[in-house]
């Protein structure tokens, strides 16, 4: 054995002897910073090309990771029961994605990000609708509260910001559908790469005739940051795919509110945006109902786990 291989033996033995939990932190923590990179990259390219040319190259690109997989898995990588919910989710994830890159250049990194989170309020919502899942009145009051943090971002009158608030907005309902739409499917015994093969091949079919329609040729540095985009969204994905299986969600999930951090290093140190009252105001609220919505959720799984699996009324 050489000594690479050894140091990589050692490495490896060390990494599994962690807890999940702290390992399931540090994938989020990379998590959270890739996003931000992939936010601020695009923010930078967002006065040249179209939100939907950039839509067209994150989802084009960042899913190129399952390669592999169609290969060695061939026609049986697509074999699936739930073709309707693959489907919801590739446009559902198309529109998050071009939503998201619209509000992203047109407002702060900050602001965006802080909206962002909002797509946990509005899962929970979706779920008793579509999942049939039961939710108890804290866990109401705690979504209500949250939602009262957007409307302070909204900051009604300022036109421009409100449009790309509500683009933010959007974004978020998109993604928890899409949310949905994967539960739905991995529920029923499908292959979380299969889900992702879907999705990769459908928001790549639907980005891709508006992004010509709006092309505007890339010189090679500018495609090169495009490609870059492209990869960033994928390690992005794959970096919180290791987190949510490395650690409980409930524990690993706060860790994502440092995307908050790096969004405001991003903004005032390449774009020179200063954090407004109304975001710190907004991001105070919509994170702290989050945190207790994930509180809520860590003791009545608990509880219902020492109940012999069955709710509590």
């Amino acid at each position: 054995m050489s000594i690479k291989e050894a140091a990589q033996s050692l490495l490896d033995r060390y990494w599994r002897s962690l807890p999940g939990n702290f390992r399931g932190a540090i994938w989020v923590l990379l998590s959270a910073f890739t996003f931000i990179l992939l936010q601020a990259l695009t923010k930078q390219l967002g006065g040249r090309f179209d939100s939907i040319q950039l839509a067209f190259f994150r989802a084009s690109i960042g899913g190129l990771a399952v390669l592999p997989f169609i290969f060695s898995r061939g026609s049986s990588a697509f074999r699936t029961e739930n073709l309707p919910y693959h489907v919801g989710r590739g446009l559902f994830g198309a529109m998050a994605i071009f939503l998201m890159v619209f509000a992203i250049i047109h407002m702060p990194l900050a602001d965006a990000t802080v909206i962002g989170f909002t797509r946990t309020l509005f899962l929970i919502a979706l779920a008793v609708i579509f999942l049939g899942e039961r939710v108890r009145w804290r866990r109401w009051t705690a979504t209500a509260v949250g939602f009262g943090g957007v409307v302070i971002m909204l900051r009604p009158g300022d036109e421009t910001f409100q449009l790309a608030a509500l683009a933010a907005v959007g974004a978020s309902v998109c993604f928890a559908s899409a949310h949905v739409c994967i539960k739905k499917c991995t529920t029923q015994k499908d292959h979380p790469l299969t889900v992702q093969s879907y999705y990769w091949l459908i928001a790549t079919a639907v980005t891709l005739p508006p992004a010509l329609w709006f092309w505007t040729t890339p010189s090679w540095d500018e495609l090169a940051l495009l490609i870059l985009i492209g990869v960033i969204s994928g390690l992005a994905q794959i970096f919180t795919a290791y987190s949510l299986s490395a650690g409980e969600a409930t524990f690993v999930a706060p860790f994502d509110f440092t995307r908050l951090l790096w969004a405001a290093l991003f903004g005032v140190a390449l774009f020179g945006e200063a954090l407004a009252p109304a975001t710190i105001g907004g991001a105070l609220i919509i994170i702290g109902s989050n945190l207790y919505i994930a509180r809520r959720q860590a003791k009545e799984s608990k509880a219902k786990a020492a109940a012999g699996g069955v709710d509590r009324p």
